[in-house]
């Protein structure tokens, strides 16, 4: 028996992430816009496959919800 079948995968990793918002786009035309790549073997044991979707909605400003799978048109935020 291995742990992560008696232990949620959120708590064998850290569940708490600290990530840097990058600039994306092009500085010389002046359209930058903020990106946030996330990367790592703990995605996958959060529950995000390789090659899935994942819906992302803003919850409130700074705030955002990451989740495998979409949501139904009716749940989206206006932000």
């Amino acid at each position: 028996m291995n742990i992560s079948s008696i232990v949620p995968a959120c708590e064998i990793a850290p569940s708490v992430r600290t990530l840097k918002i990058e600039a994306g786009g092009d500085a010389w035309k002046g359209t930058i816009k903020p990106k946030i790549r996330l990367m790592g073997r703990w995605l996958e044991r959060a529950g995000f496959k390789p090659e899935t979707r994942v819906t992302v909605r803003c919850i409130a400003p700074g705030i955002i919800e990451l989740r495998s799978g979409e949501l139904p048109v009716d749940e989206c935020s206006p932000f």
